[in-house]
């Protein structure tokens, strides 16, 4: 093999690999989003059942409320676990778990890592409308949550772009040499 022929491919592989590197930087950057995130919203709720005086930075008025959205009966097991479960947790619990796992997967650059990476943030994004639909029902705005739903989007949007790079077939130096060989 030609040392022009092994630097090519190196470069197709280096272009790759400065896309997944780009794309892993993306999904651990809105990880981090995402824990502040839901650590903001622990720590409000948190004071919220200490004191019911307190007030949020994000408690904007009475319809731009994030502890309307985490004291309701939704903020706990995502309204759908009961009390007596041992998961019915504060919603931003889940969070904690689900960024810190995408967190940890997302490093990998295998095919098999990102479609759990992928199935994961597929579900997230259908609790977010969902919890997007409850935040319909009690008729407030939460502006924790909704950043949180865009997290999950992006999140979702760079899984999807990371496994199109690693299902994309990496052409052969044979078969660059024969394309290169059709353009003249």
């Amino acid at each position: 093999m030609s040392t022009t022929r092994r630097f090519r491919g190196n470069c197709l592989m280096s272009g790759i690999s400065s896309k997944l590197h780009k794309l892993n930087t993306g999904l651990v950057t809105s990880c981090v989003v995402g824990l502040a995130l839901s650590y903001y919203s622990y720590i409000v709720e948190t004071a919220k059942e200490q004191d019911e005086n307190y007030e949020a930075m994000c408690d904007i008025s009475e319809h731009v409320s994030c502890t309307k959205a985490f004291m309701s009966e939704y903020g706990k097991g995502f309204g759908l676990i009961p009390e007596s479960s041992i998961f019915y947790l504060p919603n931003c619990l889940y969070g904690l778990g689900f960024y810190a796992i995408i967190a940890i997967i997302s490093v990998f650059n295998k095919f098999s890592y990102t479609v759990v990476l992928l199935s994961l943030s597929i579900g997230s994004c259908l609790s977010s409308v969902y919890l997007a639909w409850v935040l319909y029902i009690l008729n407030s705005v939460c502006v924790v949550c909704v950043s949180t739903y865009v997290v999950n989007a992006v999140i979702l949007v760079l899984s999807y772009r990371k496994l199109r790079i690693l299902t994309r077939p990496v052409p052969s130096a044979y078969s660059q040499k024969s394309n290169r060989r059709k353009r003249h």
